[in-house]
């Protein structure tokens, strides 16, 4: 059996936010969640409908890629992070981001483009011990690559 289909790990994946005009350097994210750590919704790619016929039709439709990131509450990113939501809620407007995601153990590289943060935990729930913190973007571009 061929083992380089075996490794799967999620624990060497990197995952770096550029937010234009406040971290055009882009943010390292780290310290991501036990269970989450970047996770994309499921796309709907078409819309479909049956006529009184029963003949079904459908249609590309252009989307939206949203993308939550999870992080621990102690991770340094979600400073970060804050930060660029406090600069939306002070300054009254958005500001681009582009996410890329490196996934060394099958080969891949994940690009998002043209993103805005949709919302943000500002405050990690006090629980037996403190809860990840999420944030949501949306994008409207996604492409992938080998690496």
């Amino acid at each position: 059996m061929a083992t380089q289909f075996l490794d799967i790990t999620s624990a060497s994946a990197e995952g770096i936010l550029t937010v234009e005009d406040i971290f055009p350097a882009g943010i390292q994210l780290m310290m991501f969640g036990t269970d989450q750590a970047i996770t994309q919704d499921n796309i709907t790619v078409s819309e479909t409908r049956k006529g009184v016929d029963g003949k079904l039709v459908g249609g590309y439709t252009p989307v939206i890629y949203p993308v939550t990131i999870t992080l621990e509450a102690s991770s340094p990113s979600t400073r970060n992070l804050a930060a660029v939501w406090q600069a939306m809620a002070t300054n009254k407007r958005v500001y681009a981001c582009h996410l890329t995601c490196t996934v060394p153990s099958i080969g891949e590289v994940y690009y998002w483009r043209v993103g805005i943060m949709k919302s943000g935990s500002l405050f990690p729930n006090l629980n037996k011990v403190l809860a990840p913190t999420t944030w949501a973007f949306d994008f409207q571009d996604f492409e992938r690559a080998k690496i």
